[in-house]
This record gives structure tokens, sequence and C-alpha cells, in this order.
């Protein structure tokens, strides 16, 4: 019989399909990032939120505390080894195991051609959106593999699958996201540890559609590419990573999943 699917407002999070169960999140200061953390706290989990910047973190907890939920925050910079480190460490220490690791912290810069890429711009996209996805996996596996349990999702990115000009250096950093999510698969499965991927389209975001003030014409240039005429919300994209992470989705293991509106086939 399948798992009834918790009423998302309902104010009982104890009941949800992933109570008892530490969740971390980077990148949940904002974006995609912060619309799973919601989501995960509203199935009963118990959010780590990290990110960089220690605000919007102070407003995510209050936000999930005020709804009924469960969370704390850290401030990490993922492409250092010892803030990660120190991060995974001290959420298993203080809430007792490890269970989801969702990494979707992720930066992009405006669309450059190759040619006149910034060779610093490029080690910086390289260093969070890779060795940031590197680093939390290093340090997360052993845990998770520890309990004999575990989810891992990767926030990857529909560039890794359609080519883009001028979108190069962050297209390839996705696609190196899909090959640590496919090889970390492969290793980990047989001890009960699955990771899986997740392919946003453009979604409604300060980092892909830019400050509020001039979203309308970014926002209309993504619907026009997309053959669903628009772009994605945050939301959308947490309810896809909520089947990746739960139960529903227990036989699924090193897969990529688009939610792009179709636009990787356009």
């Amino acid at each position: 019989m399948p798992t009834p699917r918790p009423d998302p407002s309902s104010q009982d999070h104890a009941r949800g399909e992933l109570h008892g169960q530490v969740a971390v999140v980077t990148g949940a200061g904002s974006g995609i990032g912060r619309a799973i953390a919601e989501l995960l706290a509203v199935h009963g989990a118990h959010v780590v939120g990290v990110d960089r910047r220690k605000e919007p973190l102070t407003d995510l907890v209050e936000s999930i505390a005020a709804s009924g939920g469960s969370a704390a925050f850290m401030t990490v910079d993922v492409a250092e080894a010892e803030s990660v480190e120190r991060c995974i460490s001290a959420s298993r220490e203080n809430h007792g195991s490890l269970d989801i690791l969702v990494n979707c912290a992720g930066v992009i810069v405006p669309p450059t051609p190759i040619a006149e890429f910034d060779v610093r711009s490029f080690d910086y996209i390289m260093g969070v959106n890779v060795k940031g996805v590197f680093l939390c996996m290093r340090y997360a596996l052993p845990i998770m593999i520890n309990q004999g349990r575990g989810v891992v999702l990767n926030i990857g990115s529909v560039t890794s699958v359609k080519t883009m000009a001028d979108l190069g250096p962050y297209a390839a950093s996705k696609r190196a996201v899909t090959a640590l999510t496919r090889a970390a698969a492969l290793e980990v499965g047989p001890q009960g540890v699955r990771v899986n991927e997740l392919l946003p389209g453009p979604t409604l975001t300060r980092m892909v559609t830019g400050p509020v003030d001039a979203q309308t014409g970014a926002v209309a240039s993504f619907a026009s590419k997309v053959p669903l005429g628009r772009v994605s919300l945050p939301a959308e994209q947490a309810e896809a990573a909520l089947f990746l992470v739960s139960a529903r989705s227990a036989y699924v293991n090193g897969a990529s999943l688009l939610v792009d509106g179709g636009l990787a086939w356009a």
C-alpha cells in the first residue's frame, strides 16, 4: 500500500514521512535550497540549514519553528575542507544521525564566452559547485555507511544535459556533479546509501533571474525557451527533491531527474 502523503499545510510535523530524520541542506539560505529545507521540515525532518551567510539562515530557522518544525543552522564555506568536516561532524554529534544530505550550494556568473572568461571566476565556480559537493559527500558518506543507511541528493542543472553558449564553465561544473553522483551511487549503494541528482531548469531565484527589479525580462527570456512556457518555482523543485530523499524513491539510485519543463529537449 502506498505511503499516504502528509498534508503540507499540516502543523503536525511529528507525523511526517521524514519524522526522526536529520537532513543537512547546503545553500539553504535562499532559492531552491531554502524551499527544500522548508519542505523537508514540513514532512518531519530536523533540518540543519547551511550557508555562508548567517542572516538568511536565522530567518529560515525562525520560519520553520513558527510553523511547528525543527531546525538549526551552521555558517559554512563548502569549498573549505575543515569548515565542511566540522559541519558534518557536528550535525551527526548534535542530532544523533545524518540521514539526508542535500548539496544545493552553488554559484553562477553572468553568461560569458570561454574565450573571455575570467580565470578567477572559473576557479570560483569549480570551488563551490564541484569541490563543495565533493567535500560534503567525502565527510557525510562514511557516517552514512557506518549507519547502514542514508540519502544524498546533489543539485545539478539542465545545463549539464543541454549545451548552451556562454555557460561553458558553469555547465562543466554541473556535469562534474553528475559524474560524482553516479560514481558515489555505485560505491555506496551496497552499504544501503542512495545517491541521486536533481537537474532543475530555469527557476525563479535571484541567482538565475537576477535582482527583483530585473526579473521580468529575464523570466520572459527563459520562459520563451521552455516548452511549458514558464520558469519553475523553487517549491516545484523542492517537491521533486522530497521524492528523491524519501522512501518513495527507495529503488532509485544513481539517477539524474530533470525538472525543467522539457527544456533539455527543446
